[in-house]
């Protein structure tokens, strides 16, 4: 088999699973809205679990798969098995004791790292204090998540999807546990921080069950000094930076959005958890992916078959996001409507996140194939050049925060008064949490420009002129079936006087039109895209069908 059909049909198995992660995400943010809609204990919550649900997106899908995955690929294929498994073993071992001291520190240091990352939560003493109790209760986090990670990439290197995919689903339902049972924990919210513990618990038992079934068990093996701790160290530490640049962007809007009006913590984390719907559902997929495959092609020195993978995925993923873009976009209001506007979430609250889900939806493109460029450098084992964009698009990102959010008042705080001078006189609008969450996707616009001109420099020419026509059919079936979705969502009312479910159907039709209407008249033009990815699935599932008959 190709690696471009391997790619597609490792992101077809990943992507339904994580279908399956991202619609529990979306039950389990809504149940959360019910409960807490955008107030006092939701913003505390969302910073108090935005630390560890930042390193998970480094680690899970981003640095420590990336860093680990080609060392890991590369003694799998030329050395022993029994090789292989010892240096997993090893970094299990050596893993395991950095992040757990880091989640000690975490725990003692609280108080400290609340009002770094929240320093605008300092003028309510009581947002403050329940901030800093719910962080050292979901601080151990990060231990559980760094070692499902760890056992995560070497599931993905041994071309094993299913377990890691499927992962995030018992976060999502042991969040959902903890937000029902919260009427009877005081404070309720810490309800949610206890869901986010017994998450963590149950998805590193999957991962170790699924490695069982492979006869790989990461029992601790003390040697610092192998050759795979020093090999992954160096790739590892820059990665935590480079690999997940658009993370960092949104802790940056976190600490910003402390300062704004209440409850813009809490806009930007439900528009973001929609953002990341269709983000995680295909384009993290693919380059989850993609990853095995460019390592290998990376090892084997096959540079004009890593160019045309990368080809290939790129285009695969401009296919699904560019209407994706434009669907966001038009339906923030209606999506958020459905998902959160009731109990605790009110209607103003409905059209504030809204506002913050379209500037979202404009960095969807750049978001989504930054995921597939990013891990092709890992194939070659070049962490710098990421990191050194990641830095250029973290700083554009402050400065255009700076420049969009408009000016907000100063305190007590040294940290309030100087963001108070530069949003003052760097003020170019006044977007408030939505210039936040613009700021982010024109962060991730400068990352990706400058990542293709580097790879173009590692790789030599990439062939992106062959994706002009592909890009061209993606942009004019888009702008086809914006009058439809548009004229579809303004006859419908979506406000709570209208049934849940007639306002769910009435969405669900807008989407499926959008989707009917681009994918017409992008096969009119001449697209291949749907027909191969219908004959890989029906090939996949075909197979199995035959398989059991």
């Amino acid at each position: 088999m190709s690696e471009n059909r391997a790619i597609a049909r490792a992101a077809g198995l990943v992507a339904v699973f994580t279908l399956i992660s991202r619609v529990a995400g979306l039950v389990r943010d809504a149940t959360v809205g019910y409960f807490f809609g955008t107030g006092l204990a939701a913003d505390a919550f969302f910073v108090a679990f935005r630390i560890p649900n930042l390193l998970r997106r480094f680690v899970a899908e981003g640095a420590m798969s990336t860093a680990f995955i080609p060392i890991f690929t590369e003694y799998w294929a030329t050395r022993t098995r029994s090789e292989a498994v010892h240096a997993a073993r090893v970094l299990a071992t050596m893993l395991g004791l950095v992040v757990g001291a880091v989640a000690l520190l975490g725990i003692v240091l609280a108080e400290p790292l609340t009002a770094l990352f929240a320093p605008g939560f300092a003028t309510d003493p009581e947002k403050f204090a329940l901030t800093v109790r719910l962080t050292r209760w979901t601080f151990p986090y990060i231990a559980l998540v760094s070692l499902v990670a760890l056992c995560s990439g070497v599931l993905n290197s041994l071309r094993h999807f299913a377990a890691p995919a499927m992962s995030p689903i018992f976060l999502n339902l042991a969040m959902i546990l903890g937000a029902t049972a919260s009427p009877w924990v005081s404070p309720p919210v810490q309800a949610l921080a206890y869901g986010v513990l017994l998450g963590g618990i149950v998805q590193i038992a999957l991962q170790v069950a699924s490695l069982a079934r492979l006869g790989i068990v990461l029992v601790p093996q003390w040697e610092p000094r192998h050759e795979a701790v020093s090999r992954s160290a160096r790739l590892l530490l820059p990665t935590l930076f480079g690999a997940a640049v658009y993370q960092i962007n949104l802790l940056v809007d976190t600490i910003l959005a402390s300062a704004l009006p209440p409850g813009s913590v809490s806009y930007l984390w439900y528009a973001d958890r929609v953002f990341e719907f269709p983000l995680g559902l295909f384009a993290v997929a693919l380059g989850t992916a993609a990853l095995p495959s460019f390592s290998a092609q990376a090892a084997r020195q096959e540079w004009a078959e890593m160019r045309s993978s990368l080809r290939f995925a790129v285009r695969l993923t401009s296919w699904i996001v560019a209407p994706a873009t434009v669907g966001l976009a038009l339906l923030a209001f209606p999506i958020v409507a459905v998902l959160f506007q009731r109990g605790q979430f009110t209607p103003e609250e409905t059209r504030q996140t809204a506002y913050a889900l379209s500037a979202f939806a404009l960095g969807l493109w750049p978001v989504a194939v930054l995921r597939v460029v990013v891990p092709a450098f890992y194939a070659l084992q070049d962490t710098r050049t990421p990191v050194w964009t990641a830095a250029a698009a973290f700083a554009a990102n402050v400065f255009f925060s700076l420049s969009l959010m408009g000016p907000i008042a100063g305190g007590d705080s040294l940290v309030l008064q100087a963001l108070s001078f530069l949003t003052f006189y760097l003020q170019v609008a006044d977007f408030r949490h939505a210039g936040l969450a613009l700021s982010t996707s024109l962060a991730a616009t400068v990352n990706l420009v400058l990542l293709l001109a580097m790879l173009r420099r590692r790789l030599g020419r990439l062939g992106f002129a062959e994706l002009v026509p592909s890009f061209g059919r993606d942009a004019v079936a888009t702008a086809t079936m914006i009058p439809l979705v548009w004229w579809l969502q303004g006859h419908a009312t979506w406000t709570a006087s209208e049934p849940l479910w007639w306002r769910a159907g009435w969405l669900l039709l807008c989407v499926c039109a959008g989707v009917v209407v681009y994918g017409g008249v992008h096969a009119l033009l001449g697209g291949s895209e749907l027909r191969r990815v219908w004959e890989l699935a029906r090939e996949r599932f075909g197979r199995r069908w035959a398989t059991r008959l």
